[in-house]
């Protein structure tokens, strides 16, 4: 749902090889872009024909969190499509312009509490991941933050950080890596379950004390509703041995996310179906709508 050369592109095209190579099918990619928050990939999904050859790479944001903030999707993920399998996770990061002189959180809601309405920030597009996670940090702290529009998507956000056009982003991918790396923007808290191996110094928003904020991102495969079982289990067999690629590992690990696929296409049914309800209570909790 989303144009390359962005993270669900570069994962299905490293899948994508061994995938064809497993089923004895040559795999073709298409990219179905637009809609806010990649609604169209999505959408064009859920209206193919059950029959196994058209699959979606999704993220969280397609899957889980636009039924819940925009009424004109006009599909639910969790009938309208089927999930094959989880393929990886990645924190999202939230880092600061190093002018903004913050090295840690605390000192973060410390600087916004000291001066409401001051700090600017990017939140990738309207209807993202990362919105919602600003949003929730802004309740749960009480701080008063200046969102600036998003223009550009995380390559966007991160031009902006980089050139000083505002002072906080939550983001993910290669490039924040190396900026961080760098030194070009200081990274404050990860937002995932626990410390990653990508992010090891980077210190969790639950364990800073913050619990609200959520589990960072995450990707998947689907397929439209329908597909029969036999082709499912082809499907996530196909998808499974292809995520233990040497080549595949290495690709999420340079787009700073780490390979977790489900044990079974149930298995991938009830991480989208908790993930789905997570984000409701979160956007309830941040009147994100």
């Amino acid at each position: 749902p989303f144009g390359p050369p962005g993270f669900s592109s570069r994962v299905a095209f490293a899948l994508g090889p061994h995938m064809a190579k497993i089923l004895g099918q040559e795999v073709v990619f298409e990219h179905i872009t637009g809609g806010q928050g990649g609604a169209n990939g999505p959408r064009a999904a859920a209206a193919a024909e059950p029959d196994g050859y058209s699959l979606l790479m999704a993220t969280i944001g397609n899957i889980a969190l636009l039924p819940h903030i925009m009424p004109e999707y006009g599909i639910n993920p969790l009938t309208d499509l089927t999930p094959i399998l989880k393929i990886a996770d990645t924190p999202n990061i939230l880092v600061a312009n190093p002018s903004l002189g913050v090295a840690t959180l605390d000192d973060l809601i410390a600087a916004a509490k000291a001066n409401p309405g001051s700090i600017r920030y990017h939140a990738i597009n309207e209807r993202s991941i990362h919105r919602l996670e600003f949003k929730s940090f802004i309740t749960e702290t009480g701080i008063d933050l200046v969102e600036v529009a998003p223009v550009g998507g995380s390559e966007g956000a991160i031009e902006a950080i980089l050139n000083g056009d505002i002072d906080l982003t939550i983001t993910t991918g290669p490039r924040l890596l190396e900026s961080i790396r760098d030194e070009d923007v200081f990274a404050l808290a990860a937002i995932c379950p626990e410390r990653t191996d990508v992010y090891p110094y980077v210190p969790t928003m639950k364990e800073l004390g913050l619990n609200s904020i959520g589990s960072g991102s995450w990707m998947g495969l689907f397929a439209p509703a329908g597909v029969p079982a036999d082709i499912m289990d082809d499907l996530f067999n196909a998808a499974h041995k292809a995520c233990a690629e040497a080549d595949v590992i290495t690709v999420l690990a340079e787009q700073a996310a780490a390979v977790n696929p489900s044990a079974s296409p149930a298995d991938a049914l009830a991480f989208v179906q908790s993930e789905t309800e997570r984000l409701r209570q979160a956007c309830i909790a941040a009147e994100f709508f």
